[in-house]
């Protein structure tokens, strides 16, 4: 074979193994980072809690008011929404100087909803103390509830020391636990509601006329044009000197909920700040380049149980599919089971018997799911009949017909012999 052909042959291999792998090269590629002002970012999926993007969104930060998230959601799990709450001097003198305040005052009586309208849309630190002295009576017992309840929720590199965020060197975060959070606290309805307020009037109360609230959220108002963004549903902002600008917001567009965290950013980018622009510029690089895909089929997670002694067979599933955004296939899943194997026998149908961990890593993908496990049939259990001890048995039977008939004829083949032998 001469040279040409065998240049045209290799030149042939090659084209055709691009052709070949190029799905799924392009499947895989890293995608272009966005250009941020910020120092911290992170991009969450909101339903599966899978990290799309991280500019640093792991190491350690403060938070400011952004604090104000856990505040709320404490608030709304442990207060009725209309129960009328008053001021305490304590609650509101030792209010830091110079933070920001919804002007409540000694002795005011507001109802719980209009308080957390104080603390999420105007950010008052005055609201925040007010609301921690009511669900905890005191702000140390309220401290110990915030960091219980972050762990919780995981965020495992967060700790609070107080209720509003003002700036202290033992209060910390990360950009992942604040979207953690986040995650968490818009599951809850009246959070989402309050948080997606652009502006409400609180009616007057004992000691106060009636309060214009407004939202310190620009990206809602289109007056600001280079951060205004039609598909955020809301957000936290935060502010102090060692903290800067801090935010922690949520979007959907089409089937895609995303959170972005933003943190240590200044105040200052021409006419904007860096935590608006950024948060906007890493909602459109995330709907423009991920998209939602089944991760878990709930068909591939049914399990049978057999019990013996009972008689019975037990089919375990998972309720529902999960879904995650992507930038692409493909992904991979293992999981851990957690049953409680010593009382099922007592269960019904459609009853929560353990849970499953699934742990699923992919292109983009990186997210840990706990999802319950419910019984969903229940069978008499019959002993099948051992087909393999069967088909055992039957070869060696065939194997011991085969052995006797070379053992036959090997017999009848010495009497002929024997038989020649003796006419000779």
């Amino acid at each position: 074979m001469n040279i040409t052909k065998k240049i045209i042959i290799i030149l042939f291999i090659l084209s055709m193994s691009f052709i070949y792998f190029s799905p799924l090269t392009f499947a895989t590629q890293t995608l272009a980072k966005p250009k941020l002002y910020s120092n911290n970012n992170l991009v969450m999926d909101a339903e599966s809690g899978n990290v799309l993007f991280s500019n640093h969104g792991y190491d350690k930060v403060y938070p400011a008011s952004t604090t104000k998230i856990l505040t709320a959601i404490l608030a709304l799990e442990n207060l009725s929404l209309d129960e009328t709450i008053v001021a305490s001097k304590n609650a509101i003198y030792s209010t830091p100087v110079g933070s920001s305040v919804a002007y409540i005052k000694v002795g005011e009586e507001l109802t719980l909803k209009n308080l957390l309208y104080c603390l999420l849309m105007i950010s008052g630190n005055d609201a925040a103390n007010v609301v921690a002295e009511a669900v905890s009576g005191n702000m140390d017992t309220f401290i110990n509830l915030m960091n219980e309840k972050l762990k919780e929720i995981g965020c495992n590199n967060t700790h609070f020391t107080n209720a509003h965020g003002f700036h202290d060197a033992n209060h910390y975060t990360t950009p992942y636990d604040m979207a953690l959070l986040m995650k968490y606290a818009i599951q809850n309805d009246t959070f989402r509601e309050i948080l997606e307020t652009k502006e409400i009037t609180i009616p007057k109360t004992n000691k106060s006329a009636e309060r214009r609230c407004k939202s310190t959220n620009k990206m809602f108002y289109a007056t600001n044009k280079n951060v205004y963004y039609e598909y955020l549903l809301g957000g936290k902002t935060g502010f102090t000197d060692e903290a800067r600008g801090t935010f922690v917001g949520y979007g959907k567009k089409d089937d895609k909920t995303v959170i972005v965290a933003s943190f240590d950013g200044s105040q200052n980018i021409g006419d904007d700040e860096a935590r608006f622009l950024d948060t906007k510029t890493l909602f459109e690089f995330t709907f423009d380049n991920f998209n939602k895909y089944k991760i878990i089929d709930k068909t591939s997670f049914s399990f049978n149980l057999t019990d013996i002694q009972n008689k019975k067979i037990y089919t375990l599933k998972i309720a529902d599919d999960s879904y995650s955004l992507c930038s692409g296939y493909p992904f991979y899943y293992n999981y851990d089971l957690d049953v409680d194997f010593s009382n099922i026998t007592d269960k019904n149908i459609n009853d929560k018997v353990g849970n499953i961990k699934i742990y699923t890593k992919g292109n983009n993908l990186n997210t840990v799911e706990i999802k319950e496990l419910e019984l969903s049939k229940v069978e008499n259990y019959v002993k099948a009949p051992n087909y393999l001890f069967i088909a055992k048995y039957i070869i060696l039977i065939l194997l011991l017909i085969i052995l006797f008939n070379i053992l036959k004829k090997v017999t009848k083949k010495k009497r002929k012999n024997n038989v020649k032998h003796a006419i000779k």
